[in-house]
C-alpha cells in the first residue's frame, strides 16, 4: 500500500472520528436543550410533612417555574427511607426520576441490609441545603438542658424513648451517636416519617427527638422545649440556646444535608442540567429566605462533592451503628 493511500485512509479515519465526536456532542447538547420534555418526579422516601418533604416541594416549585415543566414530589416512605430510595435505584435512568433525600441515605445503609449498595446504586446530582439538628423534649420532661438529659439517661438506663423516621434515619443515628459518646442507653421508637414521631412527642408518648427545624416549623412541635442545637456554633435565630458541644463538653457536632440523586447511569445531560437548575434555585433570595425560615441554609455542590460526602457519612455512621450494637438486618 502506498504512503499516499495510507495517509488518505488515516485522514478518512480521523475525519470520521471527529465527525463521531461532534455528533455525540451534538446529541448530548440536544438532550440537554430538550430536557425536561415531560414531568419529572422527585421521590421523597419519607412521609409528607418532614424536612425532606418540605424542602423538596419548595425545590420542585422553583425548578418548575424555571423550566416551565412540572416537577412532582412523590412520597414513598418506609424503612427509614429505604423503600423510596430502593424504588429510585431501580428506576429507568432516563432523567425523569430522581431521589430527594437527606443524609439518612447513609445512616439507613449503615444499619440495614438495603436492596441496593448506597455507595454505588446512585449518581449524585447536587446538594441543596444543610442544617444542624435540634434536641427537643416533651413539655413535662424533667431535664431542662442536655446535661440534665444525659444524667437522667444514666440514672434511668433505657427508659428515655426517642422518636425517629425508622431504623437508620438521621434522627436515630444522631441520637445514637450522642448516647455512645455520653455512655448512656436510650430506646428508639421508629415511624414511617419524622412528622408522626413529632406528633407523638407533642402528645407526650415520646420523651425526646433530635430533628431539624425544617420539620418542626409550623407544627405544634415548634412550641416544645429546645434544649440544644448540634452544630459547631449557636443558631443565629436562637442565640440563647447552646450547642450540645458547648453544653456538655463532648466533641459532638452533627449536621444534616439534603441532596438529589439519580439512578445509576442517569442521563448525564439531564443530570448536569438539573444540577444547574438546583444552583439557580438555591442561589435566589427567595429560596435562601425559605430555608432560613425552616432553620436551614442553601448549599449547591458538584456531583463529585456530594458523592464524597455520601461516602464519608457511610463510614461515620457504620462506625456509630457498630458502637451502638446495631446490626444490619
Amino acid at each position: 500500500m502506498s504512503k499516499r493511500l495510507t495517509l488518505k485512509i488515516l485522514s478518512s479515519a480521523a475525519v470520521m472520528g471527529v465527525l463521531g465526536a461532534t455528533m455525540a456532542l451534538t446529541a448530548n447538547t440536544a438532550v440537554a436543550a430538550e430536557w425536561p420534555e415531560r414531568p419529572v418526579r422527585l421521590v421523597v422516601p419519607f412521609a409528607p410533612g418532614g424536612s425532606n418533604d418540605v424542602i423538596a416541594r419548595k425545590l420542585a416549585d422553583s425548578i418548575s417555574k424555571s423550566t416551565g415543566q412540572t416537577f412532582i414530589v412523590e412520597n414513598r416512605g418506609g424503612a427509614g427511607g429505604v423503600v423510596g430510595s430502593g424504588y429510585v435505584a431501580t428506576a429507568a435512568p432516563d432523567g425523569y426520576t430522581f431521589l430527594f433525600v437527606s443524609g439518612s441515605i447513609a445512616t439507613s445503609a449503615a444499619v440495614q441490609k438495603t436492596p441496593y449498595n448506597a455507595k454505588e446504586a446512585f449518581d449524585a446530582v447536587s446538594l441543596v441545603a444543610e442544617a444542624p439538628f435540634v434536641v427537643i423534649t416533651r413539655k413535662d420532661f424533667p431535664a431542662k438542658n442536655v446535661t440534665e438529659l444525659l444524667q437522667y439517661a444514666k440514672d434511668n438506663p433505657g427508659e428515655i424513648n426517642f422518636g425517629s423516621a425508622g431504623l437508620g434515619d438521621s434522627s436515630q443515628m444522631a441520637t445514637e451517636l450522642l448516647a455512645n459518646m455520653a455512655g448512656v442507653k436510650m430506646q428508639t421508637v421508629g415511624y414511617k416519617g419524622i412528622a408522626p414521631a413529632q406528633m407523638d412527642l407533642v402528645a407526650g408518648r415520646l420523651d425526646m427527638i433530635i430533628t431539624t427545624m425544617a420539620s418542626t416549623r409550623g407544627t405544634p412541635t415548634d412550641d416544645l422545649p429546645k434544649l440544644a442545637f448540634t452544630g459547631e456554633q449557636r443558631d443565629i435565630a436562637f442565640p440563647d440556646i447552646p450547642t450540645v458541644k458547648e453544653e456538655t463538653g463532648l466533641d459532638y457536632v452533627v449536621n444534616v444535608w439534603w441532596g438529589v440523586f439519580g439512578p445509576k447511569g442517569v442521563d448525564t445531560a439531564a443530570r448536569d442540567k438539573l444540577n444547574e437548575e438546583i444552583r439557580k434555585a438555591v442561589s435566589t433570595e427567595e429560596f435562601a429566605n425559605f430555608l432560613d425560615n425552616v432553620g436551614a441554609r442553601p448549599r449547591h455542590s458538584s456531583p463529585e462533592e456530594l458523592q464524597s460526602l455520601l461516602e464519608a457519612d457511610l463510614e461515620r455512621w457504620t462506625e456509630t451503628a457498630e458502637a451502638a450494637g446495631i446490626r444490619a438486618n
